[in-house]
């Protein structure tokens, strides 16, 4: 076992191009792609059509007391104008009791921008409601309780879950990438005649499955672990330290991928075969496994459904809840299962249709 993994990382060695390729690539597409340059806060432009100017002005301070939101004034044209030009999502019209949005294109700061001005819009009609009960009364408003808010609620656990999404999924994705690009060798293997040498050698069938399949599994296994450590210390993420959990579903999702690349194998003929089904199959498991965009997003029954079949949907979403809503081991059993199912169920018909192939 041990020299035929020495074999394959000294193999590795003479060519680590492909490693540092896709290591690369999820640097890159984390900067990108997952928008860790935006700002903590969301513009949202607002206008009127019955308001004075002087009401107009006394909303939108009100609007803006939320820091994370900035409500900028402007007019119906304009906004429209912006709308219909893809440069903003949606736009606040207010009235002098009500508000309704004009909406371009869906965002995931929509809700979140709602139920703040709900908010205050409810707070202002509930004391006009007072002062017309008593109008002879100077009415104030005092707050008693002090209410100190998370990461983890509003407007900042959609940015938390925005950032996390796209770090662990391009993380996960192009470890897929890396693990089945370097399985390929196993095909060639087979196609020139060395695996059949290897197997009539004096070493045990178990000693290479086992020496091959280790050394697949722990590049993708550094290849996930550096990559966390090195974007979540360029980028000041914090993931905590439940590290754990976080393990243990690093380690059943590459054991998963690492099976499939051993199912590929058994049942595509071609080494240029698999190099066309392997991003086919990766980024299908993005999309469907919520890699790309969050899979709440998503409202295809169907679609949902194949998303439950791929193991990137599992891997990601446990690992968000471990992060943000601080699950333990224990909260993690059945997506941790369901991979190691999955791996178990790919690994199985994978050698035993490579052994039927072997011996026939």
């Amino acid at each position: 076992m041990f020299n035929v993994f020495l074999l394959q990382w000294k193999r590795l060695m003479k060519r680590p191009f492909l490693i540092l390729m896709f290591t690369g690539l999820t640097f890159l597409f984390v900067f990108f792609m997952g928008g860790i340059q935006m700002t903590t806060s969301v513009e949202v432009p607002v206008y009127s059509n019955n308001l004075t100017n002087d009401e107009f002005s006394e909303w939108v301070d009100r609007l803006n007391k939320e820091e994370a939101m900035v409500f900028e004034e402007t007019d119906y044209e304009t906004a429209e104008e912006d709308i219909r030009m893809n440069n903003i999502p949606f736009a606040l019209e207010i009235d002098e009791e009500n508000y309704r949005f004009l909406v371009g294109h869906e965002s995931e700061n929509l809700q979140a921008v709602d139920q703040h001005v709900h908010q205050v819009f409810s707070e202002y009609n509930r004391l006009e409601e007072v002062r017309e009960e008593f109008p002879r009364n100077d009415i104030e408003v005092e707050e008693f309780i002090e209410v100190e808010e998370s990461a983890g609620d509003g407007l900042d656990r959609a940015y938390t879950e925005f950032q996390l999404t796209v770090l662990i999924g391009m993380v996960f994705y192009f470890s897929i990438f890396t693990i089945l690009f370097l399985q390929i060798n196993l095909l060639g293997e087979k196609r020139t005649g060395t695996w059949d040498r290897l197997i009539m050698s004096p070493l045990k069938k178990t000693q290479i499955y086992l020496g091959n399949l280790f050394h697949y599994f722990l590049v993708g296994l550094l290849q996930i672990i550096l990559s966390f450590f090195i974007l979540t210390n360029m980028l000041g993420i914090d993931v905590g330290t439940n590290y754990l959990p976080m393990i243990a579903i690093v380690l059943s999702f590459t054991f998963t991928i690492v099976s499939l690349g051993i199912f590929l194998i058994s049942v595509v003929p071609s080494p240029q075969s698999l190099q066309v089904v392997i991003p086919l199959i990766a980024t299908s498991m993005a999309m469907l496994g919520g890699a790309f965009w969050s899979i709440d997003l998503v409202e295809n029954r169907f679609i949902l459904f194949l998303g439950e079949l791929m193991p990137l949907k599992h891997a990601i979403q446990s690992m968000i809840d471990v992060i943000i809503n601080g699950y333990a081991l224990t909260d993690i059993l059945q997506p941790v299962g369901i991979l190691l199912l999955m791996g178990t169920l790919f690994m199985g018909i994978g050698i035993n249709l490579m052994e039927r192939s072997t011996q026939a």
